[in-house]
């Protein structure tokens, strides 16, 4: 059996048999937005919305001066009609990986960079401009984090991010509550989450998502170098669950929501009216985004 048919089997058995009527993903709707190693979606979140027009921000994982490091991607009808650069202004980050909306605070997000730096920004027509830039709490230094996710809890935030783990090592989940104002977390809290894929080239969480009611949506991705064979898949794997001084993240049985074979999804943000907005981080062959 072919190296991409064994990765893909054992991500199928196992999702499988949690959800045997699972709805797979009709390759056809994915709109190319980059070509090339250097354009791919490592994250995005949504500028604005108005009905079928959809404005996302999208982040690169570039690393060398000079390159891209965030752009705009407008969607009408879930058809790609513009993709354009927009200026970085400020500490220049190094691989980012995830962006997330700060909720009640329009035209303000925080993106995530692999070795968790972050960086609290404000968008303003084509200019990403750098409010503050900080570090996630401590972690184990093996850890690559690869998601970031915000969500109002009545009056606080509450923050959940996750090293994306891969193979055996299962992904390590974080959480608290997050002070925007200082840049400081509250006490954090911490749940391990395991695909149940094995093979070396499984990274079992590269996004997340939080949903209006707590719910946690996380893609996991396959990725056997820069010319894949790529495979991901969606999962709905718990709540969150605010406590007084801290928020966890309380796991369930996964909900298989979708299986992309030949895309590395990297990017996962929500759309109104409960669909999602992926995109794909295909190393060689560039980026793509789908409506789902």
């Amino acid at each position: 059996m072919s190296s991409r048919s064994s990765v893909l089997a054992s991500l199928l058995a196992v999702t499988a048999a949690l959800v045997p009527s699972a709805a797979h993903a009709h390759t056809d709707q994915w709109q190319r937005v980059g070509t090339g190693i250097t354009e791919g979606v490592s994250g995005l979140a949504v500028l604005s919305q108005r009905g079928d027009h959809v404005e996302a921000l999208s982040v690169i994982d570039n690393k060398k001066p000079g390159q891209e490091r965030v752009r705009r991607i407008v969607l009408d009808d879930g058809l790609v009609t513009a993709v354009r650069p927009l200026t970085w202004q400020g500490e220049t980050p190094v691989d980012l990986e995830a962006v997330t909306r700060v909720p009640n605070r329009p035209g303000e997000y925080v993106a995530l960079a692999s070795g968790a730096r972050a960086f609290h920004v404000r968008v303003q027509h084509d200019v990403v401009t750098v409010v503050a830039a900080f570090d996630l709490p401590p972690h184990d230094p093996a850890d690559d984090m690869e998601s970031f996710a915000l969500k109002a809890v009545g009056s606080r935030l509450a923050a959940v991010w996750a090293d994306r783990g891969k193979g055996t090592r299962p992904a390590t989940l974080y959480s608290a509550y997050f002070s925007l104002q200082k840049h400081e977390f509250g006490p954090v809290s911490t749940v391990e989450y395991d695909t149940g894929a094995h093979d070396k080239t499984v990274r079992h969480a590269s996004d997340i998502a939080i949903k209006p009611n707590g719910e946690l949506l996380v893609s996991s991705a396959t990725d056997p170098g820069d010319d894949g064979p790529f495979s991901s898949s969606l999962r709905e794997i718990g709540r969150l669950t605010p406590r007084k001084d801290t928020v966890g993240v309380s796991l369930t049985t996964p909900r298989l929501l979708g299986v992309f074979d030949g895309y590395k999804v990297e990017a996962v943000t929500l759309l109104r009216g409960g669909d999602v907005l992926l995109g794909t981080d295909d190393e060689n062959n560039g980026g793509q985004v789908a409506e789902r």
